[in-house]
């Protein structure tokens, strides 16, 4: 886990490079269907030796699996096709790297990554750690 932060020993502390480490863990998690996860760092200083120790207590959570792939807005043909293409299936650990290579492929980039992150819907059962997954390619999907 060391290596997803950009900061090694000797280098100056700052806060961006925590911020960016923190976000690659955290997108590391995504990826094993650890969709609850947070990371909570705690830094210790030592004036004296003007160095810092940072410590980043772990909570994976439970590890989801996927429960179902739905399509809003599509007729049934295409969502049919979409499917048989989507690695994305049901029984699979949710792996948020997939969602996210998927939507790069329908959806072209723009500006910002906000239009794609507002087409997926995600429906948690904490309970039987399931996830089911829903992209909305209505022309005005729903918040």
């Amino acid at each position: 886990m060391r290596s997803l932060f950009r900061l090694k020993d000797g280098d100056v502390f700052g806060r961006d490079a925590v911020s960016q480490g923190l976000e690659t863990l955290r997108f590391a998690y995504l990826q094993l269907g650890h969709i609850n996860f947070t990371s909570i760092p705690a830094a210790q200083f030592n004036e004296d030796q003007q160095k810092v120790v940072l410590a980043i207590d772990i909570d994976e959570g439970k590890k989801f699996y996927i429960n179902s792939v739905d399509f809003l807005g599509l007729d049934k043909r295409l969502s049919e096709d979409l499917l048989k293409d989507i690695q994305l299936t049901p029984g699979k650990v949710y792996d948020q790297r997939l969602v996210d290579l998927f939507l790069e492929k329908i959806i072209p980039s723009g500006p910002s990554d906000a239009s794609r992150k507002s087409r997926v819907h995600q429906q948690l059962d904490e309970r039987a750690g399931t996830v089911a997954i829903t992209f909305d390619f209505r022309p005005c999907p729903v918040e």
